[in-house]
């Protein structure tokens, strides 16, 4: 099979790579790589939202939330409609940065949730692996100048930090996320939260909210590039992941504008996705999932309470927007923008999961936050979105963040800057861009990345992903393999029966109609390349299910 082929020959190189780094003990070789000849060569700026539903942008079909800048920008370049990540964040940022899949980078799962077994395993490291090459360590090498401003969350020791793989100038936060007014933890056990600034301990501002402080930041580095130099530009915003806050006055904007509820978003959403052209016009919603209700059930105290929490969050993502045009704003004045490429992603699906109620932080957040109506969104306060929110911010799409149904690995992409423009359906992945990037500037095709380049592609070109190939992955235990359009998907309770199905994409973009039992040869054929991409990339099933 070709999934298997090309598989195998991506571990050997990794496996190859890792031994020649413990034979010099913990220090990669240093490679040469030749500059690619000046001219023509863009700058790229790739910016990720983190936990933005599929439908959050105009351009996207969600008229709720004002975001005028990315939706110009979409609306210009090319829309990606059916373009994968993993199912969160940190999988997801070591695909982007490395160009390969998440165990070959190092990072199989994420955080706490690396059981025992796994973590006797390189592809379990919980951070990038040093002997995998990153995109700023690659585009260093063609004369590039590298920065970011941006959730790091693949690292937390010296040798896996963002000078130490290829960043010039950096500001981050090492962990999956935390306050957005200040150094407030995302978890009690972290203390604070750990912002650095070229891998030392940075001091934040005392008007500090993380997407306008990161939007500085770049703009900061930006400015310190040398003119004719080109560079690339990592801005991975922490928003509008929880908790749930943003500035007084932006919120103040969206109060009542949900007080319909999530059922009638949802169908603004679907409405205004299918005008778009960004999802089928035969597509319908998911009616319910785990965790989700009517909200007619809810009291009239518990609607305005759920009502905020939404206000909030489309405050979080109209900030964003502002400093994506402020970044484009800043580009144009410099004479920048015309040769910059960007590209812009989510990281993952919309998060449903209650956080403040979540078995790591419940105890914490009752003791130490106000999550009185009037202090939600407030430095002071710690909620999350919730899965009846997200569901709408998903539709047509099954699941949200974690799962690998459609909802959390298929989000919101688009790139500006090229001369091809429009709407395109074809497969592509995350992993694929740090080989385009390679190819935008000059450089040579890497065997040791196991993504595609989409450069031809973004120029009116063949897809990247041929009708025949299978495209499998696994995060936390939930599997799939897809081929063409249809799907194989494992999900263990309550996000599925614990068993494959199987799915016609086509048909059934949101994975509600199980084909298993009509077509049990594709389904096999699907399991057992699934087995062979485990097998090959070396999976470790956790040995219970992942509660996250």
């Amino acid at each position: 099979m070709l999934v298997q082929s090309r598989i195998e020959c991506q571990l050997v190189l990794v496996l190859t790579l890792l031994s020649a780094l413990f034979a010099c003990g913990g220090e990669s070789s240093e490679t040469t790589v030749e500059p690619a000849p000046a001219g023509a060569r863009p700058n790229i700026l790739v910016i990720v939202a983190d936990d933005l539903g599929y439908t959050d942008l105009g351009a996207f079909g969600g008229d709720d939330i004002a975001t005028p800048n990315l939706d110009r920008l979409a609306r210009d370049g090319l829309r990606l409609t059916n373009f994968h990540t993993g199912p969160s964040c940190a999988p997801t940022r070591a695909m982007l940065l490395t160009g390969t899949d998440n165990h070959l980078a190092g990072m199989g799962s994420q955080g706490g949730l690396v059981t025992e077994a796994q973590a006797q395993s390189p592809a379990y490291a919980n951070a990038i692996l040093p002997a995998v090459p990153t995109i700023a360590e690659r585009l260093q090498g063609l004369g590039y100048r590298t920065m970011a401003s941006a959730k790091w969350h693949v690292g937390r020791d010296p040798e896996t930090l963002p000078r130490a793989r290829g960043f010039d100038s950096s500001f981050v936060l090492l962990e999956g996320g935390g306050g957005h007014f200040d150094d407030t933890p995302l978890f009690d056990f972290y203390g604070k939260a750990s912002w650095l600034q070229d891998d030392e301990p940075a001091q934040l501002p005392a008007d500090f909210y993380s997407s306008d402080h990161m939007a500085d930041k770049l703009i900061e580095y930006i400015d310190q590039t040398p003119e004719h130099q080109p560079f690339f530009a990592y801005l991975g915003f922490t928003a509008p992941h929880w908790p749930l806050q943003a500035p007084a006055e932006a919120v103040e904007r969206y109060l009542g504008r949900y007080e319909e509820g999530w059922h009638a978003l949802a169908e603004e959403r679907l409405q205004g996705a299918k005008r778009e052209g960004v999802i089928p016009p035969h597509a319908s919603g998911v009616d319910a999932e785990p965790g989700t209700g009517p909200w007619s059930e809810l009291s009239a105290e518990e609607q305005t309470i759920e009502a905020k929490k939404m206000a909030v969050y489309a405050a979080m993502v109209e900030i964003l927007d502002h400093n994506v045009g402020r970044i484009v704003e800043h580009l144009q004045q410099r004479g920048d923008f015309e040769d910059t490429v960007i590209v812009f992603l989510a990281d993952n699906g919309a998060e449903a999961h209650r956080m403040e109620f979540y078995p790591a932080a419940k105890d914490w957040v009752a003791a130490t936050f106000d999550n009185s109506l009037e202090s939600i969104g407030s430095r002071n306060s710690y909620v999350s979105l919730g899965p009846s929110w997200a569901r709408a911010s998903a539709i047509p799409f099954r699941d949200s963040k974690s799962k690998v149904a459609e909802g959390g690995i298929r989000v919101p992409a688009f790139v500006h800057g090229i001369e091809h423009a429009g709407i395109d359906d074809s497969y592509m992945r995350v992993m694929d861009l740090a080989p385009t990037f390679v190819a935008m500037a000059g450089g040579a095709a890497s065997d040791d990345m196991m993504g595609r380049s989409l450069l031809a592609r973004w120029q009116g070109g063949p897809a990247a992903y041929p009708e025949d190939e299978i495209i499998a992955g696994e995060t936390f235990g939930r599997r799939y393999a897809q081929q063409g359009t249809y799907k194989a998907l494992y999900q263990d309770p309550p996000h599925g029966p614990g068993q494959w199905q199987l799915f016609d994409l086509a048909r059934d973009v949101g994975e509600q109609q199980d084909l298993a039992g009509e077509q049990p040869e594709r389904l096999a054929e699907l399991v057992d390349a699934w087995q062979d991409y485990a097998d090959s990339v070396g999976v470790i099933l956790p040995d219970t299910v992942v509660a996250y």
